[in-house]
């Protein structure tokens, strides 16, 4: 079976075990990836050949982390900007260190395919987290045959009102979960974040968690 690689342009996280580096990847050849240099190198630099991690979403299950080895930060051919080699020197394996908590719900969610503007999907969400969102598509129902579907695992742009915030990234559909018996139609899609966009995430969802807690504590008193 052929080992679990990024996408081109997929958003990844660099890591010398004191900082993580916001990047994405620019070129795959073999065992070598090619991402963009971090905030165009405004960063300090680790030094060649130092051992670093990288990683990338693995959808709800978590995140892939592969052992790399940083062999250049010299311009490669094919890429139009300053950029880091690095060797993988492990082969990708999940890791589930930070559990995806859920939290949330009634939030806005559009999905948009990637290669159509045309198709897009309106729902409220019914609950997220830093994997995905699960939201109620807007007026579908499971026996309408004029309803859009979208095939499992298709590429998606997702936008999700977290408050006064809001988050725009991308995504796939997981699965479209049609409920016969309520009449409605649910659709869950895992997000591609960088760790800034899961940060501001995990942040909301901690302060939903809070809000549910004193609500629930109001109730009972």
């Amino acid at each position: 079976m052929t080992e679990p690689m990024p996408d081109i342009s997929q958003p990844v996280t660099v890591s010398d075990g004191e900082r993580d580096y916001e990047s994405r990847v620019e070129l795959i050849d073999g065992r070598t990836v090619v991402v963009a240099a971090p905030f165009n190198e405004t960063v300090e630099i680790p030094d060649i050949g130092s051992m670093l991690k990288l990683g990338w979403v693995a959808g709800p299950r978590g995140r892939y982390v592969v052992d790399a080895k940083l062999t250049s930060t010299s311009r490669v051919e094919g890429v139009p900007m300053r950029c880091w080699t690095l060797a993988l020197e492990s082969a990708p394996e999940i890791n589930q260190r930070r559990r995806f908590v859920r939290a949330g719900g009634g939030e806005s969610v559009r999905v948009r395919l990637k290669d159509r503007d045309d198709v897009v999907i309106n729902g409220s969400a019914s609950d997220i987290s830093e994997g995905g969102v699960r939201f109620r598509v807007q007026g579908a129902k499971p026996d309408d045959p004029n309803r859009v579907k979208l095939d499992n695992g298709v590429p998606v742009s997702v936008v999700v009102h977290l408050d006064e915030d809001m988050l725009d990234a991308d995504g796939a559909v997981l699965r479209t979960i049609e409920d016969q018996v309520a009449h409605t139609v649910d659709m869950i899609v895992t997000l591609r974040l960088t760790e800034r966009q899961a940060e501001r995430v995990r942040r909301y969802v901690m302060r939903q968690q809070v809000l549910a807690r004193r609500a629930a504590a109001d109730a009972e008193y």
